[in-house]
Parts: C-alpha cells; sequence; structure tokens
C-alpha cells in the first residue's frame, strides 16, 4: 500500500469549490482543510455538520474528524448541537465509533 500525502491547506474559496463539486474524494480534502484552516468557526462547524448527513461513510468521518480539528484550534463549538449529531453517527456508522470518541475527547479537552 502507498500513502500519498496531500497538503490539506487551502483557502475558504477552495474548500467552497470542493464541497461544490460533490467528487467524494474532493469533500474529504476539504472538510480536512477546514478542520486544520478555517478561521470563521461558525461556517466551519455548520460545514461539518452538514456533512455528517452524508450517506458516505468516508464524508462523515472527515466531518467528525474536522470538528476535533476546530475543537483543538479554535475552543468552543456550539455543543448543543455538535455532541447529538455525533451520538448519531455513532448509530449510523458503528464503525466510526472510534473517531467519535476521539473527536469527543477533543471537545472535552479543548472546549
Amino acid at each position: 500500500m502507498s500513502l500519498l500525502y496531500q497538503d490539506p491547506t487551502m483557502s475558504h474559496e477552495e474548500t467552497t469549490r470542493l464541497l461544490a463539486s460533490n467528487v467524494e474524494t474532493s469533500v474529504v480534502v476539504a472538510l480536512i482543510s477546514i478542520g486544520l484552516n478555517e478561521q470563521d468557526k461558525s461556517w466551519a462547524q455548520n460545514t461539518c455538520l452538514k456533512y455528517l448527513e452524508s450517506e458516505s461513510e468516508s464524508v462523515a468521518a472527515s466531518a467528525i474528524t474536522a470538528l476535533g480539528h476546530i475543537a483543538r484550534r479554535q475552543g468552543g463549538l456550539d455543543l448543543g448541537a455538535v455532541r447529538p449529531a455525533l451520538e448519531k453517527m455513532k448509530k449510523k456508522f458503528p464503525s466510526l465509533e472510534g473517531i467519535v470518541a476521539n473527536t469527543l475527547d477533543d471537545i472535552e479537552a479543548f472546549t
């Protein structure tokens, strides 16, 4: 297996364009970039919550991970919206329970 490193640093405009493409791999990259780079915390959180509704496990996993990055980088999230959404993900995609747990740990530690 070979791994390909991609720099997830991109502008808000680029992430918006990738999200609009609806190409799964592009959406995944955009969500990770949002978690690591986006300065508008409210937009970032709401975008991640939107993509938690995806039927794609990899998109949902990226949105979950991005929420953890937002908590780590910027502090407080809307826990009334985020916690129930993350709990729902454990039921929708049981295989993502570990990622959800890591994100909840980040939220607990940094918010």
